[in-house]
């Protein structure tokens, strides 16, 4: 028997289409005052830092999360939903330029401040223990280096003792 049927569905790992268009459905109105469908979409989580970035640039931020539906070359809607065009969120109307701005905070900006703290707490471990690795591995280093480095001295001295060496060949006048 299938699996997917019989795995009640909170067990199931979710889809990549399922992940890719996660979001919220709605309508927009254009300022010719046309009508068309956006999914506003719950960004993935490694998307999660640019939506930050984004967060007080509305206009940039829109046509990142939002997905209109998809066409063919002839124009016509086909299954599917594809990214806006560049510059696509100058052409809505105000009401519905807020309403999309208001779905994208809903589905992606509370989920973007937990990444981030996340992240923050992570960079507070990992940097506590390169600190630590650095108290223990530098002395080690120091001590390898030391003994090469008296070497790498005795030898360029003595290269520039040598009377084949040019820095013991004498000026000529």
């Amino acid at each position: 028997m299938n699996s997917a049927l019989t795995t009640p569905p909170a067990e199931r790992a979710p889809s990549k289409l399922s992940i890719i268009f996660a979001g919220e459905d709605l309508t927009a109105t254009l300022l010719d005052q046309s009508s068309v469908a956006v999914r506003v979409r719950a960004m993935p989580a490694r998307h999660l830092a640019r939506v930050l970035q984004l967060a007080d640039k509305e206009a940039e931020l829109l046509e990142f999360v939002c997905l209109v539906p998809s066409t063919n070359g002839e124009g016509e809607v086909i299954p599917g939903w594809t990214r806006v065009p560049p510059e696509w969120a100058d052409n809505l109307t105000d009401e519905s330029h807020a309403q999309l701005y208001e779905a994208a905070k809903r589905q992606n900006f509370s989920r973007a401040v937990s990444w981030a703290e996340r992240q923050i707490a992570a960079k507070r471990i990992t940097g506590e223990l390169a600190r630590q690795m650095e108290e223990v591995i530098s002395p080690l280093i120091q001590r390898l280096m030391d003994p090469m480095m008296d070497r790498l001295i005795a030898s360029l001295v003595l290269l520039a003792k040598s009377p084949t060496s040019p820095a013991a060949a004498t000026p000529t006048s």
